[in-house]
């Protein structure tokens, strides 16, 4: 198979980052000297995580500003409330790699304009530890302060709020990190949406009290505040039209059960993810190998083998690894006795396609890969020559087996 998360560039949680909730803390200054109108904010996101890739997010802002502050005051600290949903697709990708909580930090942008000011604030911030469903959207809520500002001309104010970084963590039930990075934290830009109206607030700055003093701003307090999150409606989300793109390197063998053989296999495997619907489609691709053998336990034989997929291969996601729905046909290229060819034509082959249901083993990884086994049957052969009924005979067989390693790209 292949993603969009994890995911070591991925994803997320792809990711899996339920963290873009901490948007909200760090975007607004207020104003202790007038009264305050509350004000919502609703913007909408793009985050690049691994496993999942490019997910969507949305930002509920809600706080409290004024409508007029003067200057030379400082305008204090006000608090911000969040709720931040992040879509089915990366909690699906977090509970792939075995993800049943999320905490962090992430780093808001935003930019006070006003009179002869064009000041950015950038605010750290903690984000809540939340438990991860099984399913579904998830909702993380976050609060925090503003910095203080204090404007020295008259005139207005505008806020606007601009994109994030999150920085957050995983987390297993044992509290252990997940593989998705080599220290578990993923590092994750997201760009807000275009076209959207991101000013928080306009705020009239009256005259009185002014300084030549440049503007200053003071960092919000450290220690959280105890409000409470509003409650909002989860949007609705809509599955991507596409999927996301997971590649894996093959290795492992092959065990021909009627001729007592093995033959080496090398290859990939490419899988389209539909992470809502927990289904995949993919292509595989297996180069040609070579098999020796001995008929009756004496007579030396070999043949150059080339496998073929046949349709779309398909599966299904379960647990942190996958069920695959294998089907292929077999050619025997060339067959040798005695090293003597005996047949040339490459398409002696099986006469009808092999199946097999192949599974990933207990540790298998999405973001690394993993062993992948199965069995199968080999059909009469056709296509093989005048001595095509004898190596039909020796060459079908049942519970032939597949065992696979895949290693992630």
């Amino acid at each position: 198979m292949s993603h969009p998360r994890g995911k070591k560039k991925t994803v997320a949680a792809a990711a899996a980052v339920g963290a873009v909730g901490l948007v909200a803390t760090a975007l607004v200054v207020g104003a202790q000297a007038s009264a305050a109108d509350p004000i919502s904010l609703t913007l909408n996101y793009h985050c690049t995580l691994p496993l999942v890739g490019s997910q969507s997010l949305k930002v509920v802002i809600n706080t409290d500003l004024p409508t007029t502050v003067n200057t030379g005051q400082p305008t204090g600290a006000f608090d911000i409330r969040a709720v931040s949903t992040i879509n089915a697709d990366t909690v699906a990708g977090l509970s792939l790699i075995g993800a049943t909580t999320i905490e962090g930090t992430a780093t808001a942008a935003a930019t006070v304009a006003a009179p002869s000011l064009n000041l950015p604030v950038n605010v750290p911030i903690t984000l809540e530890k939340t438990n991860i469903p099984a399913s579904g959207e998830l909702n993380i809520n976050a609060a925090g302060k503003t910095p203080s500002l204090t404007f020295t001309q008259a005139g207005q104010a505008k806020i606007t709020v601009g994109d994030l970084n999150l920085k957050v963590t995983p987390r297993k039930a044992d509290g252990s990190v997940t593989g998705i990075t080599p220290d578990g934290t993923i590092d994750a830009p997201c760009t807000q949406d275009a076209g959207q109206n991101n000013t928080l607030a306009t705020i009239t700055i009256a005259g009185g009290g002014g300084t030549t003093t440049p503007p200053t701003t003071t960092p919000p307090t450290t220690t959280p505040p105890t409000t409470t999150p509003p409650t909002t409606t989860p949007p609705t989300t809509t599955p991507p039209g596409g999927g996301i793109k997971y590649s894996f390197g093959i290795t492992g063998q092959t065990a021909l059960k009627s001729l007592g053989s093995t033959a080496p296999i090398t290859g990939s495997f490419d899988a389209d993810v539909n992470l809502s619907a927990k289904t995949f489609t993919g292509s595989l691709q297996l180069n040609p190998t070579h098999t020796d053998f001995k008929l009756f336990g004496f007579i030396q034989g070999s043949s150059d083998v080339k496998v073929v997929q046949n349709g779309p291969q398909t599966g299904e996601l379960v647990g942190t690894g996958f069920k695959a729905h294998i089907k292929f046909d077999t050619f025997l290229t060339t067959v040798n006795l005695f090293g003597i060819p005996i047949s040339t034509d490459p398409k002696c082959g099986t006469t009808t396609p092999s199946t097999s249901e192949m599974t990933t083993g207990p540790d298998f990884d999405l973001l690394k890969g993993g062993k992948l086994s199965g069995t199968y049957s080999l059909s009469a052969l056709q296509n093989c020559g005048s001595f095509n009924d004898i190596i039909s005979a020796f060459a079908k067989s049942d519970g032939n087996s597949l065992d696979l390693v895949l290693a992630k790209k």
